[in-house]
């Protein structure tokens, strides 16, 4: 007999995380009963493995900036794992300094605040002219397919400077890294691999063709300057890639999901559109996109909520959960539009706090500002069909009419 079976056998009275969910973005009730009951809770990984599930906004943060739960040592190794498919671990995410420092320097001017700024004006003409494009089509038509996956995608590949790659073939390898139960570890092996070879066959293209962007920088500081591996080089154009379109056309969609499920808040918009920048804030609060999030590991014997968690095992700590605390948000489970812009946590929080989330902000600030001024009358026209089995929750599609 195997240590797995043993291992399975002594955890199967635990509860399964992550928690079953059903159709759209509202708040899971698992999570609210235990931060009030229980914020701090061991749970059953889908690879059979346990870990500390935490609740809780403060011990979430806590999580997020204490150096003592390492990232690398969930990605490297053997130890506690979500599931047995590919970690990508010579990427930043699974980096702790000072290797995670020297990798985000590498791309930190790229994605500054006044970079963003900068780049907001040719955004927001993008946003018209892909609007203007969907007025054209037939009534009613998919957002998805014409407007929320389209722009983040021109966005990023123009940054990256990589050709505009097809937006099926980049959500199919998207899943994959986000696969928890949705797809076989054979299937999620095989699109790592073609989305490596795809990545590879660029930067051999691109080294030949140097440009001003984002891409060549990175080659340049591999080649010229012997900053990151070539492992690291592909492996950051991975992350890029899959999480400059992926999350952000993910979020754009359930946000406008969220607005169009209520009508009278997507009126709200169109009356008052001052109000979208705080909006936004508050829909990337409100919404539990992000069902899990990535694993770490307690580097020392340490104590996390009241709770002792030894050397080795690992902590899971969603934002998910954190945003919808009682004890910072008042009335957490209300999604209010006029509420004054909440420092949330939907971008993460410490080292690895998104490096593009001031880009995401233009992005999900112009799309909503262009919906509802080419279509103020816009409506859900059909249940979307929605993503299932994954560490993130979306809208595959949104059918609207206007």
């Amino acid at each position: 007999m195997t240590d797995r079976p043993m291992e399975l056998r002594r955890t199967d009275h635990l509860p399964a995380f992550p928690f079953p969910t059903g159709e759209g973005l509202a708040p899971l009730p698992e999570f609210a009963e235990l931060r009030r009951k229980d914020p701090v809770v061991r749970v059953r990984l889908p690879s059979g493995d346990t870990a500390w599930l935490v609740t809780r906004h403060t011990d979430v943060r806590r999580v997020l900036t204490d150096p003592r739960f390492s990232r690398s040592r969930a990605t490297r190794g053997t130890g506690p794992r979500i599931n047995r498919t590919p970690t990508l671990p010579d990427s930043i995410l699974a980096a702790d300094p000072p290797d995670h420092s020297r990798l985000r320097r590498l791309i930190a001017p790229a994605f500054t605040g006044r970079r963003a700024e900068a780049m907001r004006q040719d955004i927001a003409a993008l946003s018209d002219r892909l609007l203007n494009d969907l007025a054209r089509q037939p009534c009613p038509a998919d957002l998805v397919t014409h407007f929320t996956r389209p722009l983040p995608l021109a966005v990023i590949c123009d940054l990256l400077g990589t050709p505009r790659v097809d937006g099926a073939q980049l959500d199919h390898w998207n899943e994959a890294l986000r696969s928890v139960t949705a797809l076989s570890d054979a299937e999620v092996t095989a699109a790592v691999d073609e989305i490596t070879d795809y990545l590879t066959a660029l930067i051999t293209h691109k080294r030949g063709h140097p440009a001003d962007d984002v891409l060549s920088a990175l080659i340049a500081a591999r080649d010229e300057d012997d900053r990151l591996s070539e492992a690291e080089l592909v492996s950051f154009c991975i992350v890029l890639l899959a999480g400059g379109y992926g999350t952000t056309s993910n979020r754009l969609a359930g946000l406008v999901h969220l607005l169009l499920d209520q009508p009278e808040r997507y009126a709200l918009l169109c009356r008052e559109p001052a109000l979208i920048p705080d909006a936004v804030e508050e829909l990337l609060r409100y919404a539990q996109a992000t069902l899990g999030a990535n694993l770490r590991v307690a580097t020392e014997d340490t104590v996390l909520g009241g709770v002792r968690v030894k050397e080795g095992e690992a902590v899971i700590a969603p934002t998910s959960s954190a945003n919808h605390d009682e004890q910072v948000y008042p009335d957490p489970e209300l999604l209010d539009l006029t509420r004054a812009a909440p420092a949330h946590l939907a971008f993460g929080h410490g080292a690895h706090f998104c490096v593009g989330a001031q880009l995401a902000r233009v992005q999900l600030q112009e799309a909503i500002a262009g919906l509802t001024r080419h279509f103020p009358s816009l409506y859900g026209a059909g249940r979307p069909d929605w993503t299932h089995g994954l560490t993130t929750r979306a809208p595959r599609t949104l059918p609207v009419g206007w």
